[in-house]
């Protein structure tokens, strides 16, 4: 059983993301995934995810991320010691700008493994959803890789604004592809890999 809790580095790209909404340029499209390279270069890849990606929960970290919103900084993490206990929320700088988030690597076909690093509720709640179903799932095996599938973006509302979760289902168990037991890249691999690769 995985053990996991959703609480009261520097990671190898490519670098995948969420969009609960459009972005502000009109590039990617709201409740979509996209695939940054190291050129700053965005694909959307909300096509494989339908199909189904590889989450290596072997490499998942979870912790407090601060940003303080300006371009070209990167954001500041405080991660977990384990995914299985989270650490209080930081109070010495940023106060409640504290977000959770986590990173993890995912295949997203046989040929190309990415980080998805991100902290904000949309990711972090569809996260938590995935992981519960994790918990739940008695063949759970950490050396093998969640083949997980997108089933949509569901909207979740607060008292002030609102955020789409990814809504992503186990749907299986299976072996590491070889792009998730290579040894990480510093930079992003600039062959795009073929389409329709599943798992």
């Amino acid at each position: 059983m995985y053990d996991f809790d959703e609480g009261a580095s520097g990671a190898a790209g490519p670098f995948l993301n969420w969009h609960a909404r459009e972005t502000t340029d009109g590039e990617i499209s709201g409740r979509t995934f996209s695939l940054r390279d190291a050129d700053g270069n965005r694909e959307d890849v909300t096509p494989k995810f339908k199909k189904g990606v590889a989450f290596d929960l072997s490499t998942l970290r979870t912790g407090w991320c601060y940003s303080n919103g300006s371009p070209g900084v990167a954001p500041e993490w405080q991660w977990n010691d384990s995914p299985a206990r989270f650490s209080p929320q930081p109070a010495d700088v940023g106060g409640d700008k504290w977000k959770k988030g986590f990173d993890v690597r995912i295949a997203i076909d046989k040929e190309t493994a990415a980080t998805w690093s991100q902290a904000g509720a949309g990711a972090w709640t569809g996260l938590v959803q995935l992981m519960k179903a994790v918990k739940a799932d008695d063949n759970y095996d950490e050396n093998k890789a969640a083949i997980v599938i997108f089933k949509g973006g569901e909207e979740l509302k607060y008292k002030k604004g609102s955020t789409v979760v990814p809504t992503l289902e186990l749907k299986k168990w299976a072996d590491k592809p070889e792009c998730l037991t290579a040894p990480v890249e510093d930079e992003a691999d600039d062959d795009e890999a073929e389409g329709d690769d599943e798992f």
